[in-house]
């Protein structure tokens, strides 16, 4: 039996779609004023590490612009939607979609980044920093960009991203914890950010630092970033959380002590490149 072009065609299996990948938005509308730039930082990483909360903390300084704010003039009713208003004013997720390099316009890019003369303006992305097409293609678009990555202990983070899987409906399959363990690879994925990127261009922070102080943290960032701290007020609640809750998975404690292990070795090379990275802050490498 001789096969046709359609059966040629039936049998041909499909791409696997990316893991957790959210399509951008469009771009903002540009204020009369305004202007339009390439990003002055952009933060990398990582997943369920106080991102959001960290992101609300820089974009309450008078000279951080969060052109996408999507805030109405009345206060949020609940917290699920000042989450959602600051989720969709930090995070692009610009580069999520390509799934491999490619050459792009960067001034597509740049259309999300309007600004009023005198403020810079970034966006923060958790997963730019553990995609690997993602650093050469933000360092086409944006090669002068700081670049802000937050660090939260490997296994409470593991535990709080199937969290967040379980609350928006899906399942703890195998693929789903592979990729999320894969995520907590930190000194990998930085080593890969830097092959692109020079180290002064890059601050590392860590989220149980900036539990601890962070008056002090969002000083040392404001500073990386070009503005000046004394002109930050901070607001009333600045310590509150403001990411989304999501109950913990009760996750057995062999598959926790694999997940140690088998991060240990790359824990240990973080902790001596990065030593502002404080390990006694993370009881799952004590």
């Amino acid at each position: 039996m001789t096969e046709t072009q359609g059966d040629r065609q039936a049998v041909v299996p499909r791409l696997p779609v990316l893991n957790d990948v959210v399509p951008p938005r469009e771009p903002p509308e540009v204020p009369s004023g305004w202007e339009v730039r390439p990003p002055d930082f952009v933060g990398v990483g990582a997943m369920k590490s106080g991102t959001t909360w960290w992101w609300s903390i820089l974009t309450s300084h008078p000279d951080i612009a969060s052109p996408r704010d999507c805030s109405s003039d009345s206060a949020p009713a609940s917290a699920g939607e000042t989450n959602k208003r600051l989720y969709r004013a930090k995070e692009i997720h610009f580069f999520d979609h390509y799934g491999r390099v490619e050459e792009i316009d960067p001034v597509s890019y740049h259309r999300y980044f309007p600004r009023p003369e005198g403020c810079i303006a970034g966006e923060w992305t958790p997963r730019y920093m553990y995609d690997f097409w993602t650093p050469p293609m933000l360092r086409a678009a944006a090669p002068s960009a700081r670049l802000l990555v937050m660090l939260r202990d490997p296994l409470e983070r593991f535990v709080s991203a199937l969290g967040h899987h379980l609350k928006f409906g899906g399942a703890l399959t195998g693929p789903v914890m592979e990729h999320q363990f894969h995520r907590g690879f930190y000194w990998q994925q930085l080593r890969n950010l830097l092959y692109h990127f020079e180290r002064d261009q890059l601050l590392v922070l860590q989220y149980e630092q900036c539990v601890k102080d962070p008056l002090r943290e969002a000083a040392r960032t404001f500073t990386f970033l070009g503005v000046d701290p004394d002109r930050w007020r901070p607001p009333s609640e600045y310590t509150r959380r403001v990411g989304l809750v999501c109950p913990k998975p009760m996750v057995d404690r062999a598959t926790l002590h694999a997940v140690r292990q088998a991060t240990e070795p790359d824990v240990t090379r973080l902790l001596q490149d990065f030593p502002e990275i404080d390990g006694a802050l993370w009881p799952s490498v004590n």
